[in-house]
């Protein structure tokens, strides 16, 4: 009785602050790509009354939960919800829904087809400018020639299989004379991400470079390389943040990494002005940013990781 008495309270207490709530749900939290993310919404939404409910997966390998907290945003009488899917069709019919209902959407990362309207609107990394950094970085990697293979293809987002489009048109007009040899799909299972870069690694012919298209590919090619003996050399560029520490030890090359805390700071006021009944542009495309060792502590850069130090009681 007293476990049920708990739990009423806790349901009477979410409904009741729906009115002043807003989800926030990305692919998983506690990474270096989502909590700028958090960070970004967060201080956006400060002074405006509204709380924010913070909540995904604990991987990116969870489409289904994902899929059940965003069901969840109608029932519990949120303002809006922010929404990074883990998938693009697996949650389309649900923002579908919320959307119908007249609850603000803003879809991040992704592009799961429907217009934009009052109700819907979309900021995400500008892929174009994201594979430009990416083609002129392994140009001047390969002083314009070489071979490379392409991992971590997703075809579950829309927005894996734009990237990689991308790439290959970048690094035609940024460098001819680099050739694909291989492309391999990848998935959000690092270990899985390692075999593929092991294979590729130990293949008779080795490439001469890996552009890793997820954070996991490119964990998965670092740990490839650390598993090699003698350690490969074969330089890394990979895409979205997840670990930092291989940038200074030069063990990968250089990251396009996705500058979240923008995209949440967009993201937020866009489902503010949507709250209010207020237009706003049905898409915004946030440029990245080339993460090297020559940059690391650059302002900019740095900016993306101070949520480590931001002041969370304060929200």
């Amino acid at each position: 009785m007293a476990a049920l008495a708990v739990a009423a309270s806790l349901l009477m207490s979410a409904c009741s602050e729906g009115p002043r709530s807003v989800a926030v749900i990305p692919r998983t939290t506690a990474t270096l790509l989502w909590e700028p993310l958090h960070m970004g919404v967060a201080e956006t939404a400060r002074g405006s009354g509204l709380h924010i409910y913070w909540n995904a997966p604990p991987d990116e390998t969870d489409p289904v939960k994902q899929s059940d907290l965003l069901l969840s945003c109608g029932k519990r009488g949120f303002r809006g919800v922010i929404f990074a899917p883990d998938q693009t069709f697996a949650t389309r019919s649900t923002v579908l829904q919320l959307v119908s209902s007249k609850m603000p959407v803003v879809l991040i990362d992704d592009d799961q087809g429907p217009a934009p309207g009052p109700y819907l609107s979309y900021v995400s990394t500008d892929e174009q400018i994201g594979a430009d950094l990416a083609a002129t970085r392994i140009a001047a990697i390969l002083h314009g020639h070489g071979s490379i293979a392409i991992t971590g293809i997703s075809t579950s987002l829309e927005g894996g299989v734009s990237r990689e489009a991308e790439l290959e048109k970048a690094l035609a007009l940024r460098a001819p004379g680099v050739k694909i040899v291989q492309r391999r799909f990848g998935d959000a299972l690092i270990t899985h991400q390692q075999q593929i870069a092991q294979t590729i690694l130990e293949r008779n012919e080795p490439v001469n470079a890996i552009v890793a298209l997820t954070g996991a590919a490119t964990r998965g090619a670092f740990y490839a390389k650390l598993a090699e003996n003698p350690r490969s050399t074969i330089p890394i560029v990979g895409f979205d943040q997840d670990i930092l520490v291989p940038i200074l030890s030069g063990d990968v090359d250089s990251i396009v990494v996705q500058d979240t805390r923008a995209i949440g700071q967009i993201a937020m006021r866009n489902l503010m002005a949507q709250i209010k009944g207020e237009s706003v542009p049905g898409f915004t495309r946030v440029p990245p940013l080339l993460l090297t060792r020559e940059n690391f502590d650059s302002p900019k850069i740095q900016s993306l990781w101070e949520f480590s130090s931001y002041r969370w009681s304060s929200q």
